[in-house]
């Protein structure tokens, strides 16, 4: 039997006027690629954003291996190795890809200053390790989407996320980056032991790459 990570049951989410999620049970196993379908505003998001600890549910209880769980925060899934890569990327064009991915959680020289030189081992080891090739002195603004999206998911790894969750990791993506990041996937669930989550309306994507797949219709 598969190990159950994340165990969502009976999930509501309120808005003002809106229904996002309504009562939804959900399993995540470790090690797999698990995409969640459905079409837009069908509340996939939102449920993730629960995961992410973005929203709070209405109702309903939140499992993390087997342990009844709260996530507050996005520090609290992050607390609990659980990472999130948004549509809309969230990087400082005028910083390098080094500065972006520390972000936060910088190395320091003498307590007080950045070191940048251990920025760009890190990146640069990173880079190595998950087979996701960046150059740490680039400024983000000078690359390409697939590039920015790399630099977002190699700073989930850096916290430590050994589940990521990728919001329409496609949507912006040429053919080939796409092809590009699905054997990023695999490395990181086949290789490396991780777990992913994918949001995605692209059904031919989602027979090429999920091991399991939940369709998701009016929250």
């Amino acid at each position: 039997m598969a190990e159950k990570l994340i165990e969502l049951r009976n999930i509501s989410k309120r808005f003002p006027g809106v229904l996002a999620n309504d009562n939804v049970s959900l399993d995540i196993e470790k090690g797999e690629i698990h995409a969640i379908i459905g079409e837009n505003g069908a509340g996939k998001s939102t449920l993730m954003n629960i995961i992410y600890g973005l929203y709070e549910p209405t109702q309903g209880e939140i499992l993390f291996k087997g342990k009844p769980t709260q996530i507050k925060s996005p520090l609290d899934a992050i607390g609990l190795g659980i990472g999130m890569v948004h549509q809309h990327f969230m990087l400082v064009p005028s910083f390098t890809v080094a500065e972006n991915i520390v972000l936060g959680n910088e190395p320091k020289h003498k307590k007080l200053f950045i070191d940048y030189k251990k920025a760009v081992a890190i990146t640069e080891e990173l880079s190595e390790t998950y087979g996701l090739k960046v150059d740490p002195h680039e400024k983000v603004e000078s690359l390409s989407v697939g590039i920015q999206q790399r630099i977002e998911i190699l700073k989930v790894l850096y916290k430590g996320a050994d589940v990521l969750i990728l919001d329409e990791p496609t949507a912006v993506l040429t053919p080939q980056e796409t092809e590009e990041l699905f054997e990023v996937i695999r490395k990181l669930v086949n290789d490396l032991g991780k777990t992913v989550i994918i949001i995605t309306h692209k059904l031919q994507e989602v027979l090429a790459i999920s091991d399991r797949v939940s369709v998701m219709r009016q929250g």
